[in-house]
């Protein structure tokens, strides 16, 4: 498997991703609900058009993302936008959405923010909790620089 593939399964399985704007020379996060789209190679968000993350994407469009779950942790650089494609909107739409956008998904207050990723990097702890004891020891008494736990990648994409 690519990095590259790596990168796509990963985020997939993640349900929840805290997304990183600018705003006046600041970062901001907050979580949100990501849709991917392996073919488009994109990360998509609904969103309300009148967001200050809107305003936040439309003064600087460079966001970061991360994702954070039982072990796999990934990071991530790119390119956003807001797209208010109705086609688009239909088609990443869900129950989750209609609790957060009651307004429903024919509003044109709802949109879609658009992530288009260049850079990430990948955290997959692959050690049981005994293997991780058992490298954290091995490290401590010297044995090795650091516990191997964990497989890392780092990704253009």
């Amino acid at each position: 498997m690519t990095s590259t593939d790596a990168f796509w399964d990963m985020v997939d399985d993640f349900d929840t991703c805290m997304v990183v704007t600018h705003a006046d020379g600041r970062m901001r996060a907050r979580p949100m609900a990501p849709r991917v789209s392996k073919g488009r190679q994109e990360i998509l968000f609904l969103t309300d058009r009148n967001s200050h993350k809107v305003d936040e994407i439309e003064a600087d469009n460079q966001v970061a993302l991360t994702f954070s779950k039982h072990g796999k942790y990934v990071s991530a650089t790119g390119t956003a936008r807001i797209s208010g494609d109705r086609a688009l909107v239909a088609e990443i739409w869900d129950g989750e959405a209609e609790a957060w956008m009651p307004q429903g998904k024919d509003d044109p207050s709802v949109a879609v923010l658009v992530v288009d990723p260049d850079q990430a990097e990948l955290w997959n702890v692959k050690a049981n909790k005994i293997e991780q004891v058992f490298e954290f020891a091995k490290a401590y008494l010297g044995d090795k620089d650091r516990p191997d736990t964990t497989e890392y990648r780092k990704v253009t994409l």
